[in-house]
């Protein structure tokens, strides 16, 4: 068994672990996070089954809590088309598909990250310590914090995003040319739709929006994706993701006739905008230092799967600590994450080319694709079945 356990990075990811350790009477570990505990500006997430069943372990039921939004359906539309009742939208029951019926859920991102943070004290978890450097002494790890402190450790977890301070190697981030728009409406009821337990998805061209509600406080969680010919470039600390955008700017981006779209495109007054990256090779492991979350596997977020695959990382490593796999642990951390990981990544890419075609004849193509997706039981199981029914208890899964 690992004597101490140092986390970096006191994300989803990070908490998650932590969460379970201590659930398992796993006391000698410390988060440590760059930034300072407070409150984010509100933004929505996207819990799918996969990842609420993993939380489901943790704290049974929890999504019962009413801050835990419920979604059943998700609709995919044109944005360019007048009538939300036209034959061009696609309506996907996701209820049935999971196999212990798990729930899809949204939230407030601050909902999640209060959840995860409860159980914690000051001498588990401490902010603005930002890590600068890490020394491997035989089986010891020191690692280095910017105000000067320092800290051992016989194990190492890097959860600390894209831009891992911990990972020291920054040279595999790479720019996507795609900008994400994001803000929340308050209290937002539509003259239209009551609906409110649908993730709606709205495709035209070089652009996709998706927005859904987070709470039963009808707070619309929007979040656009532009693909841009403006060439961004990473540069240590300077990647916020905060920065105001004009909304009258984002209105016109996302130009519509729908009469649903527009009023809420017409009702927003918030919009913050800010580049994508992603990293150019996927990185679990390193001797002791092993790596969750987008620090090991950041990607383009088209396929509502970052937060499950960190919450994903984050168990199946705990799994194997509490197992006690001390010897080549990174080795069976890959060999459990590896291809799973890959193949969400592959799935979010092909939704890329899916959500950004511009050719009338292959948007006719995937209009016909989703119809039969829709209409067909085995077509949404074959199309969501693999990601939301994970379950890593199952009998198979361990080796």
């Amino acid at each position: 068994m690992f004597k101490k356990i140092i986390i970096v990075g006191g994300g989803i990811a990070g908490l998650t672990l932590a969460n379970f350790l201590k659930k398992n009477n796993f006391n000698n570990f410390k988060i440590y996070e760059r930034f300072e505990r407070k409150l984010s500006r509100a933004t929505g997430i996207q819990l799918t089954p996969n990842a609420v069943r993993i939380l489901d372990f943790l704290d049974s039921r929890f999504f019962l809590n009413n801050n835990f939004h419920r979604i059943n359906y998700l609709s995919i539309n044109p944005v360019h088309s007048k009538s939300f009742t036209s034959k061009s939208e696609v309506r996907m029951n996701l209820q049935n598909i999971v196999n212990d019926k798990m729930p899809y859920l949204t939230c407030d991102r601050n909902i999640l990250m209060k959840f995860l943070e409860r159980n914690f004290s000051p001498k588990e978890i401490f902010y603005n310590k930002q890590v600068v450097q890490t020394i491997k002494d035989h089986n010891i790890i020191r690692v280095k914090f910017s105000d000067g402190s320092e800290d051992y450790c016989d194990l190492l977890v890097s959860a600390d995003g894209m831009f891992s301070k911990s990972r020291l190697d920054n040279n595999i981030i790479k720019s996507t040319n795609f900008y994400a728009y994001r803000g929340v409406l308050k209290n937002f009821y539509s003259k239209y739709s009551l609906e409110n337990d649908v993730v709606r998805l709205w495709l035209s061209g070089n652009k996709h929006l998706v927005t859904y509600f987070i709470n039963n406080q009808n707070d619309l969680s929007f979040t656009g994706i532009s693909r841009s010919s403006e060439k961004t470039t990473y540069a240590s600390d300077q990647i916020s993701y905060s920065n105001p955008f004009p909304a009258d700017q984002f209105r016109s981006l996302f130009f519509t006739e729908n009469k649903i779209l527009r009023e809420t495109l017409d009702t927003l007054d918030e919009v913050y905008r800010w580049p994508i990256f992603s990293l150019k090779k996927r990185v679990f492991y390193r001797d002791n230092q092993i790596f969750i979350g987008d620090s090991s596997h950041g990607t383009v977020p088209f396929q509502a799967q970052g937060a499950a695959l960190a919450i994903e990382d984050s168990y199946v490593l705990y799994e194997q600590i509490i197992k006690n796999v001390t010897n080549n642990l990174g080795v069976f951390y890959f060999n459990k994450r590896n291809s799973r990981v890959r193949s969400i990544i592959l799935r979010s890419h092909l939704n890329v080319f899916l959500f950004h075609l511009k050719n009338p004849f292959f948007i006719f193509l995937r209009g016909i694709i989703f119809k039969i997706i829709e209409k067909s039981f085995i077509a949404k199981k074959l199309m969501f079945g693999w990601i939301f029914n994970y379950n890593p208890r199952s009998s198979n899964y361990f080796f």
